[in-house]
């Protein structure tokens, strides 16, 4: 699901253009790597009547069969771009009275490190800098996205160790449903059972965040997740436990409909009371060239009115064989009426080159939610985006 909410950032990246005045995406890393896939044993085949050739035939045999133990690479990319838009609907009397435009450039390159001494262990590794173009001009110390290990050598049970992202819940457009919004920056533990049902795996999290004081363990987060199919039915049951957050549980329902997926999360929160969180249903179909997602949510966080919003996605890939990718996104609340509508295409006509433009369109009351909510530094509700944008991996 993590990539598919990529796909819908790489349509809309004004969203992404306007938390800054500068321009700034973030990197593609395939962190879920399939070992088996990339690294596969095998069995001697040299005999001993060929002892003296044994050592440089299997050298041979292991490079094609076993592929290298340890791998680098990464991506680079160049952004700028412009935006020009108003703060308030225009005055048709004086047009620039609302004016506000802003230009910007930015730079950012992620290495990676994939590593496996044998079959029962895997490392990977991502660090990330960026150019800062606010005023010192100079590269920003590198950062670790996820540095962690596979451990393998068990029967039946897989351990990952490290810093590493967990996604839960099923909502593209709303993810209020992912009760692991904040792992990416814990350091976990999880012990993943495949032969339990369809599967069970279960985590233990640490985060400065989570102490009141020292470290202690019984303010460790604590969480587990379990998938069972029936028919053409597949049901997960999750749950998440923290000192501060109490104990969060999520239940979801996924399958198909004449071709069509559909889902249901449910999450119920215990802190002082037990409570409705969210529930959040929707479908999404995706053919060769087309995506389309629909979302329904209702937030139960907020007291005394009644909190739902709609979401709905459609892209659009290399219509009559152009270069192009389109989109469009819309989300709306019914607790205040607002929203934002953001249509934008992407053109990729020349190798690792590709020019971005987006025209987001927020409405609403000024204390509304999406108003105030507006990523846009300059909360500019009609803006128009350029932007020009050189990556490659390597």
């Amino acid at each position: 699901m993590r990539c598919v909410k990529r796909i819908v950032t790489q349509f809309f990246v004004v969203l992404v253009f306007s938390l800054t005045p500068l321009v700034s995406f973030a990197q593609d890393t395939n962190q879920d790597v399939n070992v088996d896939e990339l690294f596969s044993e095998s069995q001697d085949i040299i005999s001993e009547s060929h002892s003296e050739n044994k050592t440089a035939e299997a050298d041979l045999t292991e490079s094609f069969t076993r592929g290298p133990s340890l791998q680098f690479s990464g991506s680079f990319s160049a952004t700028a771009g412009l935006g020009v838009g108003y703060t308030q609907w225009p005055d048709l009397n004086d047009p620039l009275k609302y004016y506000d435009g802003s230009a910007g450039a930015k730079a950012s390159t992620t290495l990676v490190m994939r590593a496996q001494p044998s079959s029962a262990l895997f490392i990977y590794g991502d660090v990330s800098t960026s150019l800062d173009t606010t005023g010192s001009y100079t590269w920003t110390p590198f950062s670790i996205g996820s540095l962690y290990f596979d451990y393998y050598g068990l029967t039946n049970l897989s351990i990952r160790a490290g810093q590493f992202e967990t996604v839960w819940g099923h909502g593209r457009v709303f993810t209020q449903s992912n009760l692991m919004s904040g792992s990416a920056s814990a350091i976990s533990l999880r012990l993943s059972m495949p032969l339990v049902l369809q599967g069970l795996s279960m985590f233990i999290l640490v985060n400065k965040d989570y102490f009141t004081g020292g470290p202690t363990i019984s303010e460790y987060a604590y969480a587990g997740i379990v998938d069972h199919v029936i028919g053409p039915l597949r049901i997960t049951g999750a749950a998440r436990y923290q000192k501060k957050e109490g104990l969060g549980t999520l239940l979801s329902f996924q399958g198909t409909l004449l071709g069509v997926d559909i889902f249901t999360d449910m999450v119920i929160r215990y802190i002082d009371q037990v409570q409705l969180d969210s529930f959040i249903g929707g479908f999404f179909k995706e053919y060769a060239d087309t995506k389309i997602y629909a979302e329904y949510q209702y937030n139960g966080t907020v007291r005394d009115a009644l909190d739902q919003s709609i979401g709905f996605v459609f892209i659009q890939k290399r219509p009559l064989a152009l270069p192009l990718d389109g989109g469009i996104k819309w989300e709306h609340t019914f607790y205040d009426n607002s929203g934002q509508i953001s249509p934008g295409i992407t053109w990729s006509g020349l190798p690792n080159l590709t020019i971005q433009a987006a025209f987001p369109v927020t409405y609403g009351k000024e204390t509304s939610r999406y108003v105030i909510n507006n990523a846009d530094p300059s909360k500019r509700k009609i803006l128009f985006a350029l932007l020009a944008k050189i990556e490659g991996s390597f």
